[in-house]
Protein backbone atom coordinates (compact mmCIF):
# COMPACT_ATOMS: atom_id res chain seq x y z
CA UNK A 1 0.00 0.00 0.00
CA UNK A 2 1.71 3.04 -1.34
CA UNK A 3 0.72 6.03 1.08
CA UNK A 4 0.63 9.99 -0.64
CA UNK A 5 2.98 12.01 1.00
CA UNK A 6 1.60 14.74 2.99
CA UNK A 7 0.71 18.31 1.58
CA UNK A 8 3.25 21.30 2.48
CA UNK A 9 1.51 24.52 3.71
CA UNK A 10 2.30 26.37 -0.03
CA UNK A 11 0.75 23.35 -1.74
CA UNK A 12 -2.62 22.97 0.95
CA UNK A 13 -2.87 27.30 0.37
CA UNK A 14 -1.79 27.97 -3.02
CA UNK A 15 -5.66 28.26 -4.99
CA UNK A 16 -5.70 29.45 -8.18
CA UNK A 17 -6.10 33.17 -8.69
CA UNK A 18 -9.62 34.51 -8.51
CA UNK A 19 -10.87 35.67 -12.65
CA UNK A 20 -10.87 39.41 -12.32
CA UNK A 21 -14.99 39.16 -13.17
CA UNK A 22 -15.05 37.26 -9.97
CA UNK A 23 -13.24 39.51 -7.45
CA UNK A 24 -14.64 42.35 -8.54
CA UNK A 25 -18.19 40.77 -8.07
CA UNK A 26 -16.84 39.79 -4.82
CA UNK A 27 -15.70 43.23 -3.91
CA UNK A 28 -19.17 44.92 -5.31
CA UNK A 29 -20.94 42.41 -3.23
CA UNK A 30 -18.90 43.42 -0.27
CA UNK A 31 -19.40 46.80 -0.84
CA UNK A 32 -23.01 46.52 -1.25
CA UNK A 33 -23.44 44.84 1.80
CA UNK A 34 -21.50 47.42 3.66
CA UNK A 35 -23.74 50.41 2.00
CA UNK A 36 -26.86 48.93 3.72
CA UNK A 37 -25.77 47.54 6.28
CA UNK A 38 -24.77 51.18 7.51
CA UNK A 39 -27.57 52.70 6.22
CA UNK A 40 -30.14 49.92 8.15
CA UNK A 41 -27.73 50.91 11.91
CA UNK A 42 -28.57 54.51 10.62
CA UNK A 43 -32.30 53.76 10.33
CA UNK A 44 -32.34 51.65 13.67
CA UNK A 45 -31.16 54.33 15.68
CA UNK A 46 -31.76 57.44 14.41
CA UNK A 47 -33.35 59.79 17.81
CA UNK A 48 -37.35 59.72 18.47
CA UNK A 49 -38.97 62.67 16.05
CA UNK A 50 -39.19 65.69 18.13
CA UNK A 51 -42.38 67.67 18.95
CA UNK A 52 -41.88 70.21 15.79
CA UNK A 53 -41.99 66.65 13.63
CA UNK A 54 -45.60 65.64 15.60
CA UNK A 55 -48.50 65.43 13.35
CA UNK A 56 -51.43 67.66 14.51
CA UNK A 57 -54.82 66.16 14.10
CA UNK A 58 -57.28 68.65 14.07
CA UNK A 59 -60.28 68.43 16.10
CA UNK A 60 -63.46 66.87 15.07
CA UNK A 61 -66.21 69.41 14.03
CA UNK A 62 -69.44 69.10 16.12
CA UNK A 63 -71.51 67.20 13.43
CA UNK A 64 -68.67 64.68 12.95
CA UNK A 65 -68.25 64.21 16.62
CA UNK A 66 -72.25 63.82 17.09
CA UNK A 67 -71.84 61.30 13.90
CA UNK A 68 -69.25 59.22 15.98
CA UNK A 69 -71.25 59.41 18.95
CA UNK A 70 -74.47 58.07 17.32
CA UNK A 71 -72.50 55.18 15.60
CA UNK A 72 -70.61 54.30 18.47
CA UNK A 73 -74.49 54.72 20.35
CA UNK A 74 -75.90 52.02 17.60
CA UNK A 75 -72.93 49.81 18.42
CA UNK A 76 -73.58 48.96 21.91
CA UNK A 77 -77.09 48.92 21.32
CA UNK A 78 -76.88 46.21 18.63
CA UNK A 79 -74.15 43.96 20.72
CA UNK A 80 -76.92 44.76 23.69
CA UNK A 81 -79.43 43.56 21.43
CA UNK A 82 -77.55 40.82 20.33
CA UNK A 83 -76.80 39.50 24.00
CA UNK A 84 -80.13 39.91 24.45
CA UNK A 85 -81.56 37.33 21.91
CA UNK A 86 -78.84 35.11 22.62
CA UNK A 87 -80.13 34.54 26.51
CA UNK A 88 -83.43 34.60 25.37
CA UNK A 89 -83.48 32.59 21.98
CA UNK A 90 -79.61 31.51 20.81
CA UNK A 91 -80.07 31.25 17.06
CA UNK A 92 -79.22 33.27 14.40
CA UNK A 93 -79.40 36.54 16.47
CA UNK A 94 -77.25 39.22 14.73
CA UNK A 95 -79.17 38.56 11.80
CA UNK A 96 -82.73 39.11 13.33
CA UNK A 97 -81.05 42.01 15.00
CA UNK A 98 -79.79 43.46 12.21
CA UNK A 99 -82.89 43.01 10.00
CA UNK A 100 -84.26 44.75 13.02
CA UNK A 101 -82.02 47.86 13.09
CA UNK A 102 -82.49 48.21 9.44
CA UNK A 103 -86.39 48.71 9.48
CA UNK A 104 -86.06 50.75 12.59
CA UNK A 105 -84.00 53.02 10.01
CA UNK A 106 -86.41 53.01 7.49
CA UNK A 107 -88.85 53.97 9.42
CA UNK A 108 -87.19 57.04 10.71
CA UNK A 109 -86.52 58.36 7.00
CA UNK A 110 -90.32 57.91 6.17
CA UNK A 111 -89.93 54.47 4.25
CA UNK A 112 -93.67 52.43 4.59
CA UNK A 113 -92.87 49.31 5.93
CA UNK A 114 -95.20 46.48 5.44
CA UNK A 115 -95.65 44.28 8.23
CA UNK A 116 -96.79 40.84 8.13
CA UNK A 117 -98.80 39.01 10.67
CA UNK A 118 -97.93 35.15 11.59
CA UNK A 119 -100.76 32.94 10.26
CA UNK A 120 -103.51 31.76 12.42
Amino acid sequence: MKVAAPLSIDEATNHPAPSSKAAWAAIAARLLCAVFGAARATQLYEPPPTEAAAVVIPPLSDAEREEQDAARALAERRQKMIDDCEQSFGTDCEREVDTELRAEALLQWGVHVIHLRPAR
